[in-house]
């Protein structure tokens, strides 16, 4: 027989997972006759709480705030895991910063599942993941407060994101603006596993500025793939060897841009000169090597999610909306003006 959950607690227990984890918790706005039912169901069952909630039914004070996202070595993810470690000791708290790494797709709801399941943390950040109907409410009914860093909730009180269809438009625009009518997308493919509407929407801005400047779109200029430097490589060669190459390409990341610059110097070309790049980000690397990005400000997103979780859990009564600083076009060194030749 498997080990009872906490949710055999609250289904014996008749009450939700919120007030199962207020009594681990130690809480005092539980009254003492539901106080009663919840333990009296743990002793039933067996049910034996997490280490971490055994110490805080003890009066030890573990006050955490999760981090739940993946690929969290990639700049991006540091960028924002910065923001959230500046905003937390620009605090008066006694919070800590736990993080959880999504490896896999499917690993997601398990590991909501997990955080649940152990009463690990007192309010989470969850960055660029989609997250479900479904768990929102798991996370609404244990009383875990939440704030998304992602697009797929852009109008929600309890979300930071960047407009990245605007993004998109802006980083096409830049191109076209320079004189470039031949301009490639190199992106991650969609729809994303991860459930990231990043990709797809910035695509979405490329063709939305294509359209508004009256430029060709052309089908062998797109090019999709996993994520990553060395598959922009792969995809920017494809490019190289069109009978017709593009001047300039919209990489949908600065990580992405970089494969992009390395393949058509690997090639015997010049960036700008011969092809122009943009990148999307602004992560630190696009600074040393001179990369015109567009910026996200994606330090500024980890520390005003952090900043609206701790209004949620300190003040909840008293919470406003915190909005990211306008997206920009940082214009450095791999671009430049382009005319046909005569």
């Amino acid at each position: 027989m498997s080990n009872p959950t906490i949710y055999d607690v609250a289904r014996t227990a008749g009450v939700g997972l919120g007030t199962v984890s207020r009594v681990l918790n130690n809480s005092t706005r539980v009254s003492p006759e539901t106080q009663e039912k919840v333990l009296s169901a743990i002793r039933e069952l067996g049910y034996r709480p997490s280490k971490v909630a055994r110490q805080l039914s003890t009066g030890i004070q573990h006050r955490n705030i999760g981090a739940i996202m993946p690929f969290i070595t990639h700049p991006s993810f540091v960028e924002r895991l910065r923001g959230m470690q500046l905003a937390l000791n620009h605090q008066d708290n006694n919070f800590n910063l736990v993080l959880y790494n999504v490896s896999e797709p499917d690993r997601h709801h398990e590991q909501l599942l997990s955080i649940v399941e152990q009463a690990a943390v007192d309010g989470l950040l969850i960055a660029t993941l989609n997250v479900s109907n479904e768990q929102r409410y798991l996370l609404t009914q244990a009383g875990i407060p939440f704030v998304t860093l992602s697009d797929a909730c852009a109008e929600a009180l309890n979300c930071i994101s960047p407009d990245n269809k605007h993004g998109g438009y802006l980083a096409t625009q830049h191109l076209l603006e320079l004189g470039h009518r031949r301009i490639a997308y190199v992106g991650d493919k969609f729809p994303d596993p991860y459930g990231f509407p990043t990709g797809e929407l910035r695509y979405k801005g490329y063709i939305s500025a294509l359209e508004e400047y009256d430029a060709p779109y052309r089908p062998e200029y797109v090019c999709l793939g996993e994520h990553g430097e060395d598959m922009a490589y792969r995809l920017t060669e494809q490019l190289l060897d069109l009978p017709e190459m593009p001047t300039a390409i919209f990489a949908m990341s600065d990580i992405q841009a970089v494969g992009c610059i390395l393949a058509v110097r690997e090639a015997g070309l010049r960036v700008p000169e011969d092809i122009s790049v943009i990148g999307f980000d602004d992560v630190q690397l696009s600074r040393f090597i001179g990369l015109t990005t567009v910026r996200q400000h994606l330090e500024q997103s980890g520390y005003l999610g952090m900043q609206l979780l701790l209004d949620m859990l300190n003040t909840p009564d008293n919470v406003a909306r915190r909005y990211l600083p306008a997206l920009e076009v940082i214009v450095r060194g791999t671009t430049q003006h382009y005319s046909e030749p005569v």
